[in-house]
């Protein structure tokens, strides 16, 4: 219950329009309370001050009341036609109050505004507007995203097209592609061998397919092994063994205040392409001698390296003077990466 329902409904109105708060003639005590506490939980500051003016309109309000009170008893005994006077003249003054009233409810009801039934930027354009800050909020943090994104990693890749280590596997899978292109084929689907003919035979579509497909039946052939085991051997093994054993990339490094001499590569990426360069060269480069006729197991072996050798020769045929180039340009710049400070 609020502190305020003490007090009386004439006292509550003076404090409300005091206040500024809108009232009417309607309103009854209830209503006043209510409006009174809401005005004072929006503005709690004015609390004390509202407290006291209705201290004091009751005070007085009490004081006039207990004069009356006197007057009247005193007056009793002499004429009860003055309070028959008295009644009509409060009853009249009532009605005044009661028009005046009514008046200024009408005055205050015309100028207030009422909002319209429905407000259709509330409930249409808000909506909308809020939806697409959204979205384009949404938008701006995608594309930030791709933005950082993108840079990662075109760093990242051009930190890696830049070292020579890459550049030597750059070589080695063109010259693998190279061997794929000998060895393969390029084959409508429907006749590519890969494919067992079981599938042929219950899928019309590999049946009749025409589009071109990549037969690898020719890797599995004897002559595609052995060039690649080969390859492998001159173009990867070789290099590897040579650069790892004689590596210049040892530098001195200062940690703490102390020195430690380490290698930056496992693998020297100048002498892999190098000793490459040389394999490829001298291997290309040798003559077929005759086959061993002798029976043990040292000329089956003889036998078999020239054999080999013969079926690189073929494949280094197609490779042309690619080693070189490509060889030599990672020699330059394993070279030159050489004064890197790391």
């Amino acid at each position: 219950m609020s502190e305020f329902s003490k007090f009386k409904k004439a006292d509550l109105s003076q404090v409300l329009k005091r206040l500024g708060v809108r009232t009417t003639a309607k309103d009854v005590k209830k209503v006043l309370v209510e409006k009174l506490d809401a005005y004072l939980a929006k503005s709690p500051r004015d609390i004390n001050a509202v407290r006291k003016f209705l201290e004091e309109l009751g005070a007085s309000n009490e004081g006039a009341e207990e004069e009356e009170v006197t007057v009247i008893e005193a007056g009793d005994d002499d004429s009860e036609e003055d309070d028959d006077e008295d009644d009509d003249d409060e009853e009249e003054e009532e009605k005044l109050e009661a028009v005046l009233a009514e008046e200024d409810d009408e005055e205050e009801d015309k100028d207030y505004q009422a909002p319209p039934p429905l407000n259709l930027k509330e409930f249409i354009l808000d909506p909308i507007i809020a939806t697409s800050e959204n979205a384009i909020d949404k938008f701006y943090e995608f594309t930030d995203n791709v933005g950082i994104t993108y840079l990662e990693h075109t760093e990242k890749l051009r930190d890696q097209l830049s070292s020579t280590v890459t550049l030597n596997f750059l070589e080695l899978g063109l010259e693998f592609i190279i061997y794929l292109y000998n060895f393969t084929t390029i084959v409508p689907l429907n006749q590519n061998k890969l494919i067992h003919q079981f599938f042929h035979d219950n899928i019309p579509y590999l049946a009749n397919s025409q589009i071109p497909s990549v037969e690898l039946i020719g890797l599995f052939d004897f002559k595609a092994i052995a060039t690649f085991a080969t390859w492998i051997i001159f173009a990867i093994i070789s290099p590897s063994l040579i650069s790892y054993f004689f590596n210049f990339t040892s530098r001195v490094i200062e940690i703490d205040d102390d020195e430690y001499l380490l290698r930056i590569f496992s693998f020297d990426p100048f002498v892999f392409a190098l000793s490459k360069i040389l394999i490829y060269y001298f291997v290309g480069q040798s003559s077929i001698i005759e086959f061993a006729t002798s029976e043990c197991w040292l000329s089956a072996l003889k036998n078999k390296a020239l054999l080999h050798l013969g079926l690189y020769h073929t494949f280094a045929a197609t490779l042309g003077t690619l080693p070189y180039v490509l060889g030599g340009v990672n020699v330059l710049i394993a070279l030159y990466s050489q004064f890197e400070e790391y």
